[in-house]
Formats: C-alpha cells, sequence, structure tokens
C-alpha cells in the first residue's frame, strides 16, 4: 500500500446505531478499500470459567476486553500489515480457534462502545464519529439483537443490559465529548451516512 491508511472509528451506546452505520459504510465502499474492526470480537478468552461465572462478567468495561491486541492490530494495519482478528462466540463467551483474517485497506472502520475509553485509543483514529440515540430505543434494539442473534433468555437481557447502560454512563460521555463528530441514530443508515460524509470525505476511498 501507498500512503497511510485512515482509521474511521464509531463509537455510541449499545443499540445506538454503531453496526448499522459500519455496514452502510461497507455497501458504499467496494471490499479492497474497507477493513471492517469491531472492537466486540476482542472480548477475552473466557473458557476456562464455567459459564455461570462468564455470566457474571460485566463486558461494558474496558478490562473485558483486550486493548491491548485491538491496538496492535490496529497499528499493523494502518502499516499495511494482515492481521488475524479474533472471532468471539457471545454465547459461550469464548473465542473460537480459528481468527478472521484482515487484510489491509486505505480505509479502516471501527467500532464499539469503548473505543474512546482511553487516550491511547482515541490517539489511533484518524476521524472519531459518536452515534447517539434515546435510551429507550437502543434497550428496544439490543433487547431484539439478544434475542434473535445471541439467543439469550428475557432475564439475561436486561441484566446485560443494565450492565451496559451503568458502564455507558461513566465512558459514553467521554466519547462524546471527544467526537470530531456527533451523528443521530435514530435516523435511518442512508440519513447517517449523509450525515458521515458531510464531514468525512468519503470519496477519496471509493
Amino acid at each position: 500500500m501507498g500512503s497511510r491508511a485512515q482509521v474511521l472509528a464509531i463509537a455510541g451506546g449499545s443499540g445506538s446505531g454503531k453496526t448499522t452505520l459500519a455496514g452502510a459504510l461497507l455497501e458504499v465502499l467496494t471490499p479492497d478499500r474497507v477493513a471492517l474492526v469491531p472492537l466486540d470480537t476482542y472480548y477475552h478468552d473466557l473458557s476456562h470459567l464455567a459459564l455461570k461465572d462468564r455470566e457474571l462478567i460485566n463486558f461494558d468495561h474496558p478490562e473485558a476486553l483486550d486493548l491491548a491486541l485491538f491496538s496492535s492490530h490496529l497499528q499493523c494495519l494502518r502499516r499495511g500489515e494482515s492481521v488475524d482478528c479474533p472471532d468471539y462466540d457471545f454465547t459461550a463467551h469464548c473465542r473460537r480457534s480459528a481468527g478472521r483474517r484482515v487484510e489491509p485497506r486505505p480505509l479502516i472502520v471501527v467500532e464499539g462502545i469503548l473505543l474512546a475509553a482511553t487516550p491511547a485509543l482515541r490517539d489511533l483514529y484518524d476521524h472519531l464519529v459518536f452515534i447517539e440515540a434515546p435510551a429507550q430505543l437502543r434497550r428496544d434494539r439490543r433487547h431484539r439483537r439478544d434475542q434473535f442473534e445471541r439467543g439469550r433468555d428475557a432475564a439475561s437481557i436486561e441484566r446485560f443490559w443494565i450492565r451496559a447502560e451503568e458502564s455507558f454512563a461513566e465512558w459514553g460521555p467521554v466519547a462524546r465529548d471527544k467526537a470530531d463528530q456527533v451523528i443521530d441514530g435514530a435516523q435511518s443508515p442512508q440519513a447517517m451516512l449523509a450525515g458521515l460524509t458531510s464531514v468525512f470525505e468519503l470519496g477519496k476511498f471509493a
């Protein structure tokens, strides 16, 4: 690759629309121009714990994530080097044995609730977006996702949601304050994308 890759970070609360905006970006840019690296896949492997003990972990705290590995992989991608990102099983709370090979691309998109939790993380990004949406909308979205995509029961879903909101109350204001841009996550994916492109030039990656 020629010039150093650009890193676009998408932060926000659970259910705010981070993954939706990242998906909209992937639709408008060809796969050879953009690489997606979700922070959620960097949860620590908990296979050494009993399942009931894994359920007690607060997955919305920075300590639940291997931020050192995430940072190292992002630095490699910026230098034009391939990485093997973890592949995480959100039902069992364990990493799968086979990772996911990510090739370097001109644009690297990272998304996650805790992307802006530390100054060291924020220094890795060229443009930080914060997705903002009402708590009730975010809760409804998360409940649907956890029920249909992660197979959790209602009690488990609500327990994880409460923890997520407690952590977001601590880390969310930091991300919003440090963001280069705030986008309304209650909009359609197309409207969110239009809001992003009004500030962040995507044309140079097309």
